[in-house]
């Protein structure tokens, strides 16, 4: 409807007081691991620790048999470098100035803050799983949970020497079934330890509903629908089955299988959160400060980075001006790695879809 003068010039716009964003995909997977970050709280790398092949000597005695007293070397070093990754923040004074009053819609620093802060977490869902530890790129699961076909050193050793550190992989799985996911499952099942999280794409996580559909069988009971957290994730797993026709969410022997958008094409991961996770760097000195999203905001959808807080290793560098520029510059910054102790804990499915 065309308005004339009379009222346009008397009557403004209802522009509400929030940024909606339309741009920032969704990444369960990332906000995982970033709330579960660890310290790393000095040290130039992070150097786990570990047993890399078993003990020969000992075993069984007899009545004053002599005993092994051979002396073996089980144990080696992983080293891990700290990695940032980084977003400016910048405003104009002038624009700072005029950005007040009750002109006012959004605070100008804080929407360009939040801003960056959601392009930053893009970034690092890139990192976390496309990263290949090399340069500047930090180390990810798609480095993790591989084998030496694909990545031959992890964290500084060779995998061929190694072997342990292996992660199963498999490079050409077709399309997906029960039965491969079996064998992947079991495959970074270790005793009691097994996946915690299976992180897939959308068509994926598709095609695995149409596995279950068969299996459905008719039921009159009453049941709750489930229920995620802000993150995204599925609060209850161990529920029974959830649907009627089609899943809001679906688990595999328990364990939620979770779709991502960051999640490579074709990719399937088998993630354990006790063998994987990100060491977070909080950057110290009186310019910096260790912080969280400013505020938890509706115009972001769940599930999304911006709509839940941060963790350890998010990092600002306090705005500052320029000498040659009438403008204030910040910067927002994520350091530190992901790593994995036990990637033999950790996997990937290569399926069609």
């Amino acid at each position: 409807m065309q308005f004339s003068a009379a009222v346009t010039t008397v009557t403004r716009k209802a522009i509400p007081k929030k940024i909606f964003d339309t741009v920032t995909l969704g990444t369960p997977g990332l906000m995982t691991f970033m709330r579960t970050a660890k310290a790393w709280n000095s040290g130039t790398s992070y150097a786990p620790v570990i047993q890399y092949q078993d003990t020969t000597n000992g075993g069984n005695t007899g009545i004053a048999n002599q005993l092994d007293s051979d002396r073996q070397n089980t144990r080696v070093s992983m080293d891990f470098e700290v990695k940032m990754a980084y977003k400016p923040v910048v405003v104009a004074d002038i624009e700072v100035t005029l950005n007040k009053g009750d002109e006012q819609i959004v605070q100008l620093l804080e929407a360009e803050f939040d801003t960056q802060a959601k392009s930053l977490l893009n970034v690092m869902a890139n990192n976390l799983y496309q990263g290949t530890g090399v340069g500047n790129s930090w180390d990810s699961l798609a480095n993790a949970a591989a084998d030496s076909t694909v990545y031959s050193t992890y964290g500084s050793l060779s995998r061929s020497t190694y072997s342990s550190i292996n992660g199963y992989y498999l490079a050409a799985t077709g399309a997906i079934t029960l039965a491969k996911l079996a064998t992947g499952f079991d495959a970074v099942t270790v005793g009691m330890d097994e996946p915690t999280v299976m992180l897939t794409t959308k068509t994926l996580w598709s095609s695995y509903e149409a596995l279950l559909t068969p299996t459905l069988r008719a039921s009159f009971q009453t049941f709750a629908a489930p229920n995620y957290d802000q993150y995204g994730m599925l609060m209850d797993s161990k529920s029974n089955a959830f649907g009627t026709q089609g899943f809001r969410a679906i688990t595999y022997r328990g364990v939620p299988v979770v779709k991502d958008e960051q999640v490579l094409s074709g990719k399937f991961i088998f993630a354990n959160q006790t063998a994987f996770g990100m060491q977070g760097v909080s950057i110290t000195g009186q310019d910096y400060e260790t912080l969280n999203f400013k505020k938890l905001s509706n115009a972001v959808p769940t599930g999304v980075p911006g709509n839940v807080p941060s963790s350890k290793g998010f990092n600002f560098r306090v705005m500052k001006a320029p000498v040659d520029q009438l403008s204030q510059v910040g910067y927002l910054l994520f350091a530190g790695n992901f790593c994995s102790e036990n990637p033999r804990l950790l996997g990937t499915l290569n399926a069609a879809s």
